[in-house]
């Protein structure tokens, strides 16, 4: 089934680059001490922990590789939120973000609250 579907070969690339930053290491945050609540740290090895579990599937045939990118596209938002890309990110990498961000705002429901 998954088969049938292609990505162009720069998706492919970006998809690379977007999942390098989703699963790469946190950097030195850590959780406020005696909170009993998950830490940005924790929150980004989550992340990336969940980019591992979408990866295998993908690459089996098992999930959709579009679906696939769209949840890699998602944890990019909350990794960026938890710890900002910056400007020395790849520029398309920061561009993407700024299409998945702008596309989720529009797409949103109504009525429901606006946290840009």
């Amino acid at each position: 089934m998954a088969s049938n579907r292609h990505m162009s070969l720069g998706a492919i690339d970006l998809y690379g680059l977007i999942e390098q930053l989703v699963r790469s290491e946190p950097h030195g945050l850590g959780a406020v001490p005696g909170t009993g609540a998950a830490g940005d740290n924790d929150a980004l090895v989550a992340v990336a922990e969940l980019a591992r579990a979408i990866e295998v599937p993908a690459q089996t045939g098992d999930l959709d590789p579009e679906h696939a990118h769209r949840m890699a596209s998602l944890l990019l938002v909350i990794r960026d939120f938890v710890e900002p890309i910056g400007d020395d990110a790849d520029e398309h990498v920061q561009r993407y973000l700024g299409e998945v961000l702008d596309r989720m705002r529009r797409s949103r429901p109504p009525g429901a609250p606006d946290t840009s």
